[in-house]
């Protein structure tokens, strides 16, 4: 009798578990779809604003140690920074979640940009360290950091689409929206710093 009891219980626990779990997976309305979308642009965003400041940091440091106006302890301060910045920039989209309820399509295009976002800042922290490496010539410097530029341009192509895909913008607007979202603007710096580091890496 106490079986029964026990797996009558048994039963109800997983139907109601069942029951929320399918709840949960329901489609969302367009404008929690909105609401997420925006909000993980807002995400990406935040994470984007840390790292273009970072970087500045860095530029500015590794410009004054190229004419004489910054310690070699300085410089490297500046790069472990960076480094630290990005890396930490990295595992944060990486731990990024994707609501479950939202199209799959959407999803994948979110997931692709998170993928994209996080190669580029893990490529611009190993970048940085091309900065105050002799090992590193300037053109191998640059070529990693225009990897990082790939990538965070993938990632924005994707995160718009994603936009475009819930309704936040038009299609017409995509191609304007690369350049306000998301901008890889923060990259375009350390291109420039790279023809600097094989001057700076001895």
């Amino acid at each position: 009798m106490m079986r029964r009891t026990l797996l009558a219980g048994l039963i109800v626990i997983v139907a109601i578990l069942s029951a929320c779990s399918n709840n949960s997976a329901e489609p969302a309305s367009q404008e929690v779809v909105q609401d997420t979308v925006q909000n993980f642009y807002n995400e990406m965003s935040k994470f984007d604003q840390m790292g273009k400041s970072s970087l500045e940091d860095f530029n500015t440091t590794l410009t004054s140690y190229s004419t004489g106006d910054a310690t070699a302890k300085e410089l490297q301060k500046a790069v472990d920074q960076f480094q630290d910045t990005a890396s930490d920039i990295a595992n944060q989209v990486g731990e990024v979640k994707i609501a479950k309820n939202l199209p799959e399509s959407i999803q994948t295009l979110l997931r692709d940009s998170i993928i994209a976002f996080e190669s580029a800042y893990s490529i611009k922290e190993q970048a940085s360290k091309g900065a105050v490496s002799p090992d590193v010539t300037a053109e191998e410097f640059d070529a990693m950091n225009q990897q990082a530029d790939v990538a965070m341009l993938y990632g924005i192509s994707k995160l718009n689409e994603a936009r475009v895909a819930a309704g936040l913008i038009d299609a017409e607007e995509d191609t304007e929206a690369g350049t306000t979202a998301v901008s890889p603007s923060e990259a375009e710096p350390a291109t420039t710093t790279g023809n600097t580091s094989g001057n700076t890496a001895d």
